[in-house]
């Protein structure tokens, strides 16, 4: 998927009060409680299985079984296709935690379509397999360098081991709760695949800054951010002091600027385009506080048009 340059919060800011001074409206807002979709009837059997089909690869990566099918469609058909009924289904398949065969349950489908989002986003889709035979080789290295008593060489191979540790344990951590889907990226980020991908800091810095945010950064946003990260200089960014990789790194991960590429991406996975001025805007300020993206893909999931239902 190619991706497009995005403008920032000010600048959307801009856009929104320019619309509003030319009195120009959208209408594709679609963040409105009180905005139920507009289709209800004459919508054909068609439609409503295909949409059944496209949220269940969406959210859990694989087609509904026949039996899912045809009681999801009844069931939308039942409640008229309404928001509810679609939430209601959205919602189960990413939280339901009873047992099913061949992928445990709803719940634990959905956090690993994530997790292999996410690295399909930064790691170019790396399995989780190909990581394990980098620990393999790192350990069997380690075990060396021990041996030989070569103990610096054994620390740093023990602390690339430990990144790629992270990066696997994520995906649980995902699951239980204990960390927020944006926050998987600070370990995404770091480990020696994207090293690899992106072999000195200056490639760094601006890829995270245009895998992230949907941009690149400013000339003086790379100076600082490499200083940081290259030589452990203390610098400014996104309004955080910081003087390391790690710093630069979580500054980024917990800002508004990735908040709003979360809500970016969600736009861009799911509806194969970037979201408007004003939906940004809409749904910034209750991420920014939540950082709850179910949230965020099930107010695009409900709509008409991610169902084609318009």
């Amino acid at each position: 998927m190619q991706k497009r340059r995005y403008i920032g919060s000010f600048h959307l800011l801009g856009l929104v009060i320019l619309c509003l001074i030319l009195s120009c409206t959208k209408e594709n807002i679609i963040v409105d409680p009180d905005n139920e979709p507009v289709s209800t009837f004459n919508i054909s059997r068609i439609k409503i299985e295909n949409y059944v089909n496209r949220i269940y690869i969406d959210i859990i990566g694989r087609e509904p079984l026949k039996t899912e099918q045809t009681a999801e469609v009844a069931f939308l058909q039942e409640n008229a296709l309404s928001r509810e009924a679609r939430e209601s289904i959205i919602t189960k398949l990413m939280t339901d935690t009873t047992y099913r065969e061949f992928e445990d349950s709803y719940k634990a489908a959905y956090v690993l379509n994530l997790y292999t989002l996410a690295k399909v986003r930064s790691l170019e889709g790396v399995g989780d397999e190909e990581i394990e035979q980098f620990m393999g080789i790192l350990a069997f290295g380690a075990l060396q360098d021990s041996l030989l008593m070569n103990w610096d060489a054994f620390y740093q191979k023990k602390a690339e081991i430990y990144r790629y540790e992270v990066v696997l344990n994520s995906r649980h951590a995902l699951y239980d709760g204990i960390m927020k889907y944006h926050e998987i990226f600070t370990t995404i980020v770091d480990n020696g695949v994207y090293d690899r991908i992106n072999m000195n800091t200056f490639n760094f810095v601006r890829a995270v800054y245009d895998e992230l945010l949907w941009r690149l950064p400013t000339d003086q946003e790379l100076n600082v951010a490499f200083e940081m990260v290259e030589n452990n200089t203390p610098g400014m960014v996104f309004g955080k002091m910081g003087s390391s990789k790690a710093d630069f790194i979580d500054h980024l991960i917990t800002s508004s600027a990735m908040a709003e590429g979360m809500i970016i991406w969600a736009f861009q996975v799911f509806l194969k385009r970037p979201p408007t001025p004003q939906e940004v805007i809409t749904f910034l300020p209750q991420y920014i506080e939540t950082r709850d993206i179910n949230f965020i893909i099930t107010q695009i999931l409900v709509t008409d048009e991610y169902a084609n239902f318009r």
